[in-house]
């Protein structure tokens, strides 16, 4: 039995929570290095600052990347649908081109679909 507040919890949750404790272990494994700094123009940030300079760097690289992924993604649906578009009009052309080839055929067949029915009284 899963309790009333692990149901709640859905997978965008899970993969904030995730995402969430990854940064936190990040800043603990940061803060054991005392070698690390962050250097913006020239000067040296360390400590809290450097973290929260690193921690604002990878907010904007993660918003980037989401944002990139989403552009690409619409980009390749756009040239599915356009794909897809094409393939159907190949094929209407393909049809439009047979049908000389095939008019006899169904000459043949709609005489026999006219002759064939019966009469009924």
């Amino acid at each position: 039995m899963t309790s009333n507040t692990t149901s709640n919890i859905t997978s965008n949750k899970r993969i904030a929570i995730i995402l969430l404790s990854i940064l936190i272990f990040a800043m603990i494994v940061m803060s054991s290095f005392h070698g690390m700094d962050v250097q913006i123009d020239g000067d040296e940030m360390d400590g809290i600052g450097g973290f929260f300079g690193v921690l604002f760097g990878c907010g904007i690289a993660v918003v980037a990347v989401v944002l990139a992924l989403g552009l690409t993604g619409m980009v390749l649906a756009g040239v599915a649908i356009l794909l897809c578009v094409i393939f159907a009009i190949v094929l209407g052309s393909l049809a439009l081109a047979m049908l000389p080839l095939l008019f006899p055929v169904l000459l043949v067949v709609g005489f026999v679909a006219l002759f064939s029915r019966r009469k009924t009284t």
